[in-house]
């Protein structure tokens, strides 16, 4: 989401705000943003800083700051008011603050990067530094801080924040925290700092064990105080936390969590506590110093915790406990203990099934170690690792007290999405459910980026973390995840890949990995971001690396037959592209063939996308040079991939022979990417609908949108709804609480928690709540809620954007189809109703007969402006 009153932004930062106006159809024509140092200088309209002047424009969010150089470390303070169809002014808006961080290495100064000396590949340290504030009025502190990999903040003895930096060193984030309610005037201060770092693994990068801290204070006098991380902090071993244990997996997601309770201290971040016997930290060195040689980028991103209570606790005949979280999260277990014998261990597991004697499967487990275990020291202790990890069960053997919900809690974790910015409802209890699954999955991935899994990989794969990161903007109204992630992956092909390519996993242990269509999809990432945001800024500045995407798949273009054919890259079973993934969700694809429908629909799509953007930054050449790119793989693909029956094959093989197989895979692509030819829409659309669901999650978003915009309203539902089918539905009737990595996961100890398959999400607002941005930044909306006959009565629901929210309800009777919308200001649109078996086109809006247009089995209602409508048509 966007940030209100940010703290740790650049030099560069953009505002975004949303229009109130109670007319109707009403838009914003211009606006003026005026930013000061001070908030008696704006209050008086004094731009000391910067004014926009009248800027004629309906944009609203993404208007970025062209005034006069910012400093580091400084509050500013900004307004913004608009102009209305009519020329009329808006008064300004409230008062809006934001406090810049550090811009270059030297704004670190009075601050070092720290450790402490052990070779131990699990290390988590303590560190502590006691200061004493003025006595006098504090205007504001805050904390700029970064370390690998983790870190907790903590003043006098509470914590503060908790984050993480798994990014490469030359990329090294930080975050910055507003602790301005937590120091007091006149007063010792402890500052205190627990960090884990563990070597590199899928999403983490090794980089190296450090801290780095600046706390600046700013006194109400105007006087200033620094206080820098060196050499003068203590540190310590944390040595509850057992090091020298095997690893989860061969992932590199972590250790095995053993704590034991007689090494905790008591009060370690509170002031008072005596650290004489702590060692002085070993002074790494100034920013910049290897492996930190780049000035630290900010990282707006935050982490939420919230403690949850089990759903049940369940006592078993042998005296082990166990734990239901009612679904899966992500996140730890939080147990307070007491009693027992000093030294005596409770063991415990965590587990996605149970088996029938209701114990906790150690099977179906991802390949993982999730056993956790405490060591107790006959008293009172909290059992509450760092490392998350993403289970449902929790089975406690050897407890010295009885479990209760009185003493059993689990820590969930996920960064800042938020779930209450969209609703879905509709008449289909089934479809519901499937809803809530994915939205509940988006927010179990949503940790240091989207990852695969929180389990066994905890990786940004290319694949998966788009298949997250585009529903998370539309259903959790995600901005700024979505922005950091596609500008790692751009990062990766500026550490690895000059021809183009990019990183499969970003970042990684595993260094160089590619898998071509991955990087091909990108590209569409890039597009639907740009679709949601309108950041123009974005293609603007990496459009030279976007290009060399497009190029790369170009390269590999066959002259003779004008096809991509043995697309560069990959190795194993992703060699030439990974299709569809686990490769039993490959549903029998051709990977003999050279020259993949796949991979050329890809490339068909990845021309149209540059030729797009070069359109919006106004470079001609590049629109017709990436146009007849597009083209030429469109007539290339109906000319050599459509067989005598009318639907797509598998793709060329050697010799140039044509596949003998035609997979549903084939056929998606083309028609959801705009490539068939009209004399094959209905043979296609009927081979997609013919297999079901023959799709895993790699391909999933394209099978709901091509059946979607081939208006196959009553399958699309099925897709989602039949329980018999391979898919959503099938998977909640097994048990599923969040989507899985394949179909039949439970069958072969694949991943049962891999947030992917909430890609679907998309088809759901597109198609059964019927909104699509028709341009960037939802200026323009088709709103086209699907025909579904008698498989759907009603459907309701909102969807957050940039200039507002869509609210939209409709409802088919026998012989009449209701719908209820809402446009936020500043938007407009065209609206689908179902024209059913009358002949007229007439439509009634808000009680009056309006003549629409007829387009296929529904009428066309255009230039619908900002406001609330209720639309009828008599079937």
């Amino acid at each position: 989401m966007s940030k209100a009153n940010p703290v740790g932004i650049g030099k560069h930062p953009y505002f975004g705000w949303l229009v109130n106006d109670n007319d109707a159809n009403e838009k914003q024509t211009a606006y003026e943003i005026i930013v000061a140092t001070t908030a008696a200088r704006l209050a008086k309209g004094d731009a000391d800083c910067w004014s926009s002047g009248r800027v004629t424009s309906s944009q609203q969010n993404y208007v970025f700051f062209t005034g006069s150089p910012l400093q580091a470390f400084t509050r500013y303070y900004w307004k913004v008011r608009t102009w209305d169809k009519d020329g009329n002014v808006s008064a300004y808006s409230d008062m809006q603050q934001f406090d810049t961080g550090p811009f270059a290495d030297a704004d670190w100064q009075g601050s070092k990067w720290i450790s402490r000396t052990t070779s131990d590949k699990d290390d988590y340290t303590y560190f502590r530094k006691a200061i004493t504030t003025a006595d006098k009025p504090i205007a504001k502190a805050i904390v700029y801080m970064s370390a690998a990999h983790s870190y907790e903040l903590y003043i006098n003895g509470k914590q503060l924040a908790k984050g993480s930096v798994h990014h490469y060193p030359q990329y090294q984030y930080y975050h910055a925290y507003d602790v301005s309610n937590d120091i007091t005037k006149g007063k010792v201060q402890q500052l205190a700092v627990l960090t884990h770092w563990y070597g590199g693994g899928q999403g983490r990068a090794v980089n190296k064990r450090g801290l780095l801290l600046k706390l600046v204070i700013d006194y109400a006098d105007g006087t200033q105080a620094v206080v820098g991380s060196d050499g003068s902090w203590k540190q310590h071993q944390a040595e509850q936390f057992i090091t020298g244990l095997k690893s989860r997996n061969g992932e590199g997601v972590g250790f095995i969590d053993k704590m034991d309770a007689r090494k905790m201290i008591s009060n370690w971040s509170g002031v008072g506590y005596n650290d004489s016997d702590w060692q002085a930290a070993v002074e790494e060195g100034a920013p910049p110093v290897a492996p930190w040689v780049n000035p630290l980028q900010s990282d707006l991103a935050r982490l939420i915790e919230k403690e949850i209570t089990p759903k049940s606790i369940t006592r078993l005949k042998n005296g082990s406990y166990i734990i239901d979280l009612g679904k899966i999260y992500a996140g730890v277990p939080r147990i307070r203990f007491a009693n027992g014998k000093a030294g005596d261990t409770v063991v415990m597991r965590g587990g996605f099934v149970l088996n029938e004697d209701g114990a906790v499967s150690a099977t179906l487990d991802q390949n993982t170690n999730l056993e956790y275990s405490f060591v107790l020291n006959g008293k009172e202790a909290v059992f509450q690792p760092m490392v998350y990890l993403g289970i449902r069960y929790l089975q406690v053997s050897s407890s010295p007290v009885p479990l209760t919900t009185e003493n059993v809690q689990f820590v969930t974790r996920h960064y800042e999405l938020d779930p209450t910015q969209s609703e879905f409802y509709s008449s289909d209890d089934m479809l519901n459910l499937v809803w809530e699954l994915m939205k509940h999955s988006l927010l179990v991935g949503a940790q240091e980026g989207f990852v695969d899994t929180p389990t066994r990989e905890k990786g940004t794969f290319l694949g998966d973390g788009w298949s997250e990161a585009v529903p998370a903007m539309s259903v959790t109204y995600d901005r700024v995840m979505s922005d950091r992630v596609l500008k790692e992956f751009l990062q990766s092909q500026d550490q690895y890949w000059p021809d183009g390519r990019l990183n499969s996993v970003y970042p990684n242990v595993d260094g160089k990995r590619d898998i071509p269509d991955y990087t091909q999809a990108f590209l569409v990432w890039v597009w639907d971001y740009y679709m949601q945001t309108g950041n123009t800024d974005f293609l603007q500045e990496n459009y030279t690396r976007l290009v060399k995407v497009a190029e790369y798949v170009a390269s590999c273009r066959d002259a003779q037959t004008g096809l991509i054919t043995r697309l560069a890259g990959g190795s194993g079973p992703y060699l030439y592209g990974i299709v569809d993934w686990p490769q039993v969700m490959r549903y029998g694809y051709d990977m003999n063939a050279e020259a993949r429908t796949v991979m050329n629909a890809y490339a068909y799509t990845d021309f149209t996308i540059i030729s797009h953007i070069a359109g919006v930054l106004g470079k001609a050449t590049d629109v017709a040079a990436y146009a007849a790119k597009a083209a030429d793989i469109k007539t290339a693909m109906n000319t050599l991939l459509l067989n005598k029956e009318g639907v797509y094959h598998d793709g060329l093989l050697a010799g140039g022979q044509p596949s003998s197989h035609v997979s549903q895979h084939a056929n998606i692509f083309p028609y959801a990417m705009g490539i068939v030819p009209d004399a094959q829409k209905e043979s296609v659309a009927s081979e997609i609908v013919r297999q079901k669901m023959s799709v895993g999650m790699v391909c999933l978003r394209y099978l709901p949108e091509a059946v979607g915009l081939a208006d196959k309203g009553e399958h699309l539902i099925n897709l989602y709804t039949n329980t018999e089918w391979d898919g959503w539905a099938k998977n909640i009737k097994q048990g599923a609480t969040v989507t899985w990595e394949a179909w039949d996961a439970d069958v072969r100890n694949e991943s049962m928690c891999h947030p992917w398959g909430a890609v679907g999400l998309l088809a759901m607002q597109q198609y059964m709540l019927g909104v699509t941005a028709a341009k960037p930044q939802y200026e323009e909306v088709q709103v086209k809620p699907l025909d579904f006959g008698n498989r759907l009565q009603k459907a309701q629901g909102k969807i957050p954007t940039d200039r507002g929210v869509i609210q939209i309800a409709w409802q088919r009777k026998e012989h009449v189809y209701d719908m209820q919308l809402t446009l936020p200001v500043n938007m407009s649109g065209a609206v689908f109703v179902p024209a059913g078996a009358g002949s007229d086109n007439l439509v009634e809006v808000n009680g009056k007969k309006v003549q629409g247009e007829r387009q296929g089995r529904y009428i066309r209602l255009a230039n619908i402006g900002s406001g609330t409508y209720q639309f009828k048509r008599v079937l």
